[in-house]
């Protein structure tokens, strides 16, 4: 026997906001896995995070899922392995309606080599971050994305690429060749790392 319980929470991204479920779950039961896929029944990409809960007769980790479903796609968002004894699960998930891209996701593919740093207005700590790295002699890409907005979606993409839920981030904000971090604890040991990384790759 498998338990269902379902709760949409409607988000609004940009200008966009609907009142309706955009993407439709479906689940399908194999004879060694359960399956879950997002069917997205707008024109436009939709965001979903999907959780389960109470789970039993599945392998599961616990951890909430993000997917972007493209305009009128279908995308598998879980497989789980059947491990014995009755089936029951509860599963849930968040929409967000993504608005059209405001920059060439080509055209910033030359940022995923090297050193970039994603930094904001009045940020003290992205100003510690770029001092250092210009006083040690450091190449890096600065991108302020309070300045250019393109840069922040462009880093918010990224982020969610990674697997990051939720809407804030400490900055600044560092990717090296395509993979980031952000919310540093040691800040300061961080930015040493780049510089004895990038001294040790010449």
């Amino acid at each position: 026997m498998k338990t269902r319980f379902i709760h949409f929470v409607f988000l609004m991204s940009g200008l966009f906001s609907f009142s309706q479920a955009a993407v439709e779950i479906l689940e399908e039961e194999t004879t060694d896995h359960m399956v879950f896929k997002a069917k997205n029944t707008l024109d436009e990409p939709v965001e979903i995070t999907f959780e389960l809960s109470e789970v039993r007769g599945l392998e599961h980790d616990g951890q909430p899922i993000v997917k972007l479903v493209g305009p009128e796609k279908t995308v598998l968002v879980a497989e789980l392995k059947k491990i014995g004894g009755p089936i029951s699960y509860v599963y849930g998930y968040n929409q967000v309606l993504m608005p059209a891209k405001i920059y060439d996701p080509e055209d910033f593919k030359k940022f995923e080599q090297g050193i970039v740093v994603f930094s904001r207005d009045g940020c003290t700590r992205c100003a510690y971050a770029t001092d250092y790295l210009v006083q040690n002699k450091v190449d890096f890409t600065l991108l302020n994305f309070t300045q250019h907005p393109e840069y922040g979606a462009y880093m918010w993409d990224k982020l969610r690429e990674q697997g990051v839920i939720g809407n804030q981030v400490g900055t600044p904000v560092i990717m090296v060749n395509g993979r980031l971090s952000h919310s540093h604890e040691n800040l300061k040991q961080f930015v040493k790392t780049l510089k004895q990384s990038q001294r040790g790759g010449k």
